[in-house]
């Protein structure tokens, strides 16, 4: 009889373990290598998810990640995508990405499209006129 409740509490032991075991909590830091700053609002998506955060003000993420993923990715407009293994600890340092941004028009319809290909006239806010005080 003992026998039987030992062997019995050993595997609800052991199925316990397996049940916690099924994810990994990853916390980390990401910032950008140009200027040492912490990256606000980077993307931290699981490799073959959809499970993901982003990065708080200090560039700080945290994210239960499943027990068989193995890579999450990190992206950021402007910065090159940097993939990692999964760690309890991940601290990355997004590089800063070479190509230039073109000239992207934001129509009213919610469509993205390049100046050169509209057929229509548009207005052009330059960053200049955005900063100019009263």
């Amino acid at each position: 009889m003992m026998k039987k409740l030992t062997v019995v509490l050993l595997c609800l032991f052991f199925s316990l373990g397996i049940v916690v075991a099924q994810t990994t909590k990853v916390t980390g830091n990401v910032i950008s290598s140009e200027d040492q700053q912490p990256v606000i609002g980077a993307a931290v998506v699981v490799k073959g998810t959809t499970i993901g955060t982003v990065t708080d003000f200090e560039g700080n993420f945290t994210l239960d990640v499943p027990g068989d993923a193995k890579t999450i990715f990190i992206s950021y407009v402007g910065l090159k995508t940097k993939e990692v293994a999964v760690a309890p600890v991940v601290n990355v340092m997004l590089d800063s990405d070479s190509k230039a941004l073109d000239e992207v028009v934001v129509t009213a319809m919610g469509l993205t499209r390049e100046k050169k290909s509209l057929g229509y006239a548009l207005q052009e806010v330059k960053s200049e006129d955005i900063t100019k005080a009263g």
